[in-house]
């Protein structure tokens, strides 16, 4: 079965792609602040190019390995490391509303954690970092990060982990991937909605510890700083809109459908899909399931929590997604936000 289902509707009009408005030209980039020594680059978002400085001369002060312990003492929370060319790494942190990226030499440190956006990988067999997946793996995209039972969870795409006859999650193992192998496993599904309920969602362990961060946002590779996920917000008809997947890539933004065209879509999409689901404009791809939809950023670089992607509908592959409250509640529940921390 296909990661992200697909649906035939021969009647769809023509849907508008819309590009993400910025609020201002800077919004969603870094600005740029290097070299600062042997840092090559030096970059900041939400902060003074002055904080960021000395963290990265702290930072190219101490060995590689030890770059998350350096940014924590600093005050930042170091979200994923990542190897570069010419034998360099680039480094992502945040504190609050802000965030870096240092470039340094040397090889990345094992420093990598669950954020939305990123690529998962779900099997039926076992998987091992560092060994190829097995036959029958599909490839989906992780959602927002939850706190179930008083424990942090990963939200993906019910279907991303399938449910067989007998009631059972069919590919119930799941890892963050680093390409081109299982970078960091998981371990078994803890919750699958669509076993008891009609919302196509599930919850995966997340990573801890040191360097493991999991994180309260966004994720947006190295080059571009993260959205801050401030909270929830309801899927009104025209709402703006924007779907991060590991296919499609980032900040894939459009409108939620409104009007009686938008109704009949909407009505056949959660047919096919066997949920409720909310359609949009936007384009999406196989593997997008289980990213995040979520608000067009504010200035401060957040945004609020919307929907889990679920299907690609129609002969124009409009993405359909879960509302997220549902979810929540079914699962008793709390989106872990930017101002929890």
């Amino acid at each position: 079965m296909d990661a992200l289902r697909k649906a035939a509707f021969a009647a769809v009009g023509a849907l508008a792609l819309c590009a993400a408005p910025a609020a201002a030209a800077d919004l969603g980039q870094y600005d740029q602040c290097g070299p600062v020594g042997a840092a090559s680059v030096v970059s900041a978002s939400g902060t003074s190019c002055d904080a960021v400085r000395a963290v990265a001369e702290a930072l190219v002060a101490a060995p590689a390995a030890e770059s998350g312990a350096v940014l924590r003492r600093e005050g930042w929370k170091p979200l994923r490391a990542q190897d570069a060319a010419g034998g360099e790494f680039d480094l992502v942190a945040t504190r609050g509303f802000a965030s870096l990226r240092v470039r340094r030499s040397g090889s990345a440190p094992d420093l990598d954690g669950w954020g939305a956006g990123r690529e998962l990988l779900f099997a039926r067999g076992k998987l091992v970092g560092g060994q190829r997946p097995p036959q029958g793996t599909v490839l989906c995209t992780s959602a927002f990060l939850i706190m179930l039972g008083g424990h942090p969870g990963g939200l993906s795409a019910a279907h991303c982990g399938g449910v067989r006859k007998d009631g059972t999650t069919q590919r119930r193992n799941a890892a963050l991937r680093r390409p081109p192998q299982p970078g960091i496993v998981l371990g078994g599904v803890q919750r699958n909605l669509a076993r008891t309920r009609p919302l196509d969602a599930l919850v995966v362990p997340v990573p801890s510890g040191n360097n493991r961060p999991s994180a309260d946002v966004v994720d947006r590779g190295v080059s571009r700083p993260p959205w801050y996920v401030a909270g929830i917000a309801q899927p009104t008809p025209q709402r703006r809109v924007c779907m991060t997947g590991r296919t499609s890539g980032i900040d894939q933004c459009g409108a939620i459908l409104s009007g009686t065209v938008a109704r009949r879509i909407q009505n056949q999409a959660s047919r096919a899909a066997g949920t409720r689901v909310v359609c949009t404009s936007i384009i999406a791809r196989s593997g997008d399931s289980g990213g995040p939809v979520y608000t067009r950023p504010r200035d401060d670089g957040t945004v609020r929590a919307v929907g889990i992607t679920t299907l690609v509908f129609g002969l124009f592959q409009t993405m359909c997604f879960t509302e997220l409250r549902p979810v929540l509640d079914a699962l008793n529940a709390r989106l872990v936000t930017v101002s929890a921390r």
